[in-house]
């Protein structure tokens, strides 16, 4: 296990299994068992990483990444952005490494992890938005309906 949590591809795909099953808790409160194994993927992960040398480029990329995914939480973004913010998270993998001295950030795991955590995010986010909507309208909709309700 520790050889494997020693390769830069194991520790990505580790975090993103985490991450995937810390959002499977925020979509299912109270269920426990995905949260929790899914902060202990991502805190291994971490560690994984944490003694590499990170190239300052890769760092900002993810963090770009991350500031569109709560610009598009917060607000209705264009189409692109899911796009946008999965290539940005896929380069950030790919180059996280400023010396990949025993094994580099392959492409094809980078690139599939970035796809996931970036498209899978924004459309997460933008269910999310649509549920909030809707659940004000309806909230609006049965104050107006209530018998006695003033008619505006």
């Amino acid at each position: 296990m520790i050889v494997l949590l020693l390769s830069p591809d194991a520790a990505i795909l580790l975090a993103t299994v985490g991450i995937l099953l810390i959002y499977v808790e925020l979509n299912r409160p109270g269920l426990i068992f995905p949260g929790a194994v899914g902060l202990l993927f991502a805190l291994l992960a971490i560690a994984a990483l944490l003694p590499q040398h990170f190239n300052p480029i890769a760092l900002v990329l993810i963090t770009c990444a991350i500031i569109l995914l709560g610009v598009d939480l917060l607000r209705p973004t264009p189409r692109f952005v899911p796009l946008l913010t999965a290539a940005l998270l896929s380069l950030g993998l790919f180059f996280l490494q400023k010396y990949p001295t025993t094994q580099p950030v392959h492409l094809p795991v980078a690139a599939s992890c970035g796809l996931i955590l970036g498209a899978g995010t924004s459309l997460l986010t933008r269910v999310a938005r649509r549920a909030r909507a809707n659940k004000g309208l309806d909230l609006e909709r049965a104050r107006t309906s209530r018998p006695g309700a003033s008619q505006s």
